[in-house]
């Protein structure tokens, strides 16, 4: 590289370094509106009738302002359910380990916990768990919380009663009592309400048949996509394949490229922004579609940066060559060559998740436990209405791979493969692969900790841009990617 493009490169990677960061932290900060997807379900006031002192003569309303759990928590929740169903000889020390972490969260997922607690190890348990938890005055919606405590006490003293009793039925009026605590629990905690008041057996075993089949998919796509990474490092090794990547043949394009990506970045987080304004302006914009079609929207308007290049003189057929928008050896067949990289993609996938639980196993030895990978996404599979899932599926399995996949794969992926030693292919490509795989993973929401894995998928993507040249196949794959982990996502939350 000419010494003249050393300022322009350093600048280049200065700025994006600094908008990774201001993307992790604007991360932090934004995300769907909770209160917008949250239940609407409610009732009159009622009051709480009680066998324990603590629920007696309280009052609460059936409506509720506290968010619902995460749907992870209750994933939790329904797998160790679940895995005490069916196997009943598990200790319950082993089973409560898996939910550690919500025994030591807010008041709301301590409360989840102590009703975990009562199914597993017993009603007894429960209750003495549930009398330990301390509601603080700061704490936000302290006097609902407070009144769900009450509430969970007298259902696991109810439970504790029944089973005391030769023929462990309930009477009439204590199913009465479990049904109204159902109702005024279930919006705040959901699964876990289900758990103190009901039996969810059925629920909490469709969750595992689901798990099952996630698990047994991505065992047979790793097998295949092992098989496939050893077949294609056999046929590079032995030069039967090609690479079809176009390498800028002058440094000038190459970083072009790279501010061009720059642009993308500045240009994407000024839109997303703008997009958290214009929801709190405009209500309809707040709710859970009107942020889904504001990303929608944000997404696309951002390619308004593949307009830049042209001003500093680079045509756009250049361009469309240098990033890889080209039809390739055809639209059918680069496809299916997008299966191929997604099946080999899994394994490394597979490779990063293995880091991050290493990761995660250090940090917690260290500093104590930490929330798991989560996209705001997530929270609204359980229960979205029919338009909320086409926008979800639309955002997730159309806009970001073709907009991610131009930007990363293209842009990003160009330009460093045109600068870092074009000449010497291999060292080059490692090169570019792991450092835009890199700043991939870090502007997604899933956390530091989860980089590895999300960068090992990104980096099956960048050997089918190797490989092929188009940004057809690497489209593809993330696209299918996006759409199993939705359609699985929504399989598991609504179980």
């Amino acid at each position: 590289m000419q010494s003249r493009h050393f300022l322009p490169l350093a600048f280049i990677w200065s700025a994006i370094l600094a908008l990774c960061v201001g993307a992790v932290l604007l991360q932090r900060m934004r995300g769907f509106d909770e209160a917008a997807i949250a239940s609407d379900e409610g009732g009159l006031i009622e009051e709480r009738g009680g066998v324990d002192g603590d629920g007696a003569d309280a009052v609460a309303p059936a409506d509720t302002d506290v968010p619902p759990l995460d749907l992870q928590d209750e994933l939790v929740g329904k797998i160790v359910y679940g895995l005490r169903t069916l196997v009943p000889t598990m200790p319950p020390d082993d089973l409560m380990g898996n939910a550690e972490p919500l025994g030591e969260g807010d008041a709301q997922r301590r409360l989840a916990y102590a009703a975990l607690v009562a199914r597993v190890r017993g009603w007894e348990a429960g209750l003495d768990e549930a009398q330990l938890i301390e509601v603080d005055d700061s704490e936000l919606h302290a006097d609902e919380l407070r009144a769900a405590r009450a509430d969970l006490i007298s259902a696991c003293t109810i439970r504790r009663e029944a089973s005391a009793r030769e023929d462990s039925e309930l009477t009439e009026a204590e199913r009465a009592a479990l049904d109204g605590i159902a109702a005024r629990l279930e919006p705040m905690l959901g699964f876990f309400a289900r758990i103190a008041t009901g039996d969810p057996t059925a629920e909490a075993i469709r969750t595992l048949v689901v798990l099952g089949v996630v698990g047994g998919w991505y065992v047979v796509v790793f097998i295949v996509g092992l098989g496939t990474l050893i077949l294609l490092g056999v046929l590079a090794a032995s030069r039967r394949i090609a690479p079809r990547f176009e390498v800028a043949t002058d440094a000038r394009p190459a970083v072009v490229l790279g501010e061009t990506f720059l642009l993308w970045m500045v240009l994407f987080m000024l839109l997303q922004v703008a997009a958290g304004v214009a929801a709190s302006v405009v209500p309809p914009l707040g709710s859970s579609i009107g942020a889904l079609a504001m990303s929608l929207f944000a997404m696309f308007a951002s390619l308004a940066a593949l307009a830049y290049p042209a001003m500093r003189g680079v045509p756009f057929a250049e361009v469309r060559r240098l990033v890889g928008l080209h039809r390739g050896a055809g639209f059918l067949r680069e496809s299916m060559h997008g299966v191929a990289c997604y099946v080999g993609s899994v394994p490394l996938l597979a490779i990063g998740l293995v880091v991050f639980a290493v990761l995660t196993a250090i940090v917690e030895a260290i500093f104590g436990s930490t929330p798991p990978p989560a996209h705001p996404a997530t929270d609204m599979l359980g229960g979205a209405s029919a338009l909320q899932m086409v926008l979800l599926f639309a955002l997730a399995s159309v806009a970001a791979p073709i907009v991610e996949e131009i930007s990363f794969r293209g842009l990003l992926y160009g330009h460093l493969r045109g600068v870092v030693a074009p000449r010497v292919r291999f060292g080059s490509m490692l090169v570019a692969a792991l450092a835009s795989s890199f700043v991939f993973a870090v502007i997604h929401p899933q956390g530091v900790l989860f980089v590895p894995a999300l960068g090992g998928l990104a980096t099956g993507f960048c050997i089918s841009r190797e490989l092929r040249g188009s940004l057809i196949a690497p489209m593809v794959a993330h696209a299918i990617n996006n759409a199993v982990t939705m359609s699985f996502g929504l399989m598991l939350f609504n179980s």
